[in-house]
């Protein structure tokens, strides 16, 4: 890997970082630059602009919390079990800020925030690609549809969660498993 890849990488790690602690309405290039331990001229030599190296941030982001999912989980799980594991791990404090960082990404790129939407986009093609690959199924026609179905259920009990919305967790968790 070339010197400028390797520096490329370390500003990533840091911004990912920062990210994860301030999250995005404190994600100024002023403020993202400081968290590189550079200037924010010196920030965009590495980066076209701060739709580029925000991606690049959030995408790490997002498989840092897939590294830590796939260390919580040694095989693949059929729905009825995988939605119950997941909604165990919000709470965990390891998670949170993943939770917290991915919602506010969302209501960003809901409103006009066209970059936020590109990265969201990404982001959401990653996990929903690790939510394929880790459900068991008896069929494979099942994989994708059922992928889809625990991604946005995952994603209405986050919503929930941020809400304080335990008993209304609970109940669609107790549904799961009918």
């Amino acid at each position: 890997m070339k010197k400028t890849e390797v520096k490329k990488q370390i500003i990533i790690e840091k911004l990912a970082d920062y990210l994860l602690a301030n999250g995005m309405k404190e994600a100024s290039l002023r403020r993202l630059a400081a968290a590189a331990d550079m200037s924010d001229r010196m920030l965009l030599h590495y980066f076209v602009n701060k739709d580029e190296l925000l991606t690049a941030a959030l995408i790490l982001i997002s498989e840092r919390l897939i590294a830590i999912l796939e260390g919580a989980r040694s095989e693949q799980l059929p729905y009825r079990i995988l939605l119950p594991h997941l909604a165990g791990m919000m709470k965990n404090p390891q998670i949170r800020p993943f939770l917290r960082l991915w919602l506010e990404l969302v209501s960003l790129s809901a409103g006009d925030e066209v970059s936020c939407h590109a990265a969201a986009q990404q982001i959401r093609d990653i996990f929903f690609d690790w939510m394929a690959a880790v459900l068991k199924v008896q069929r494979e026609e099942e994989r994708k549809p059922l992928a889809a179905l625990a991604f946005a259920t995952i994603e209405g009990l986050v919503l929930l969660d941020a809400l304080d919305s335990g008993t209304l967790i609970a109940s669609a968790l107790e549904g799961v498993k009918l």
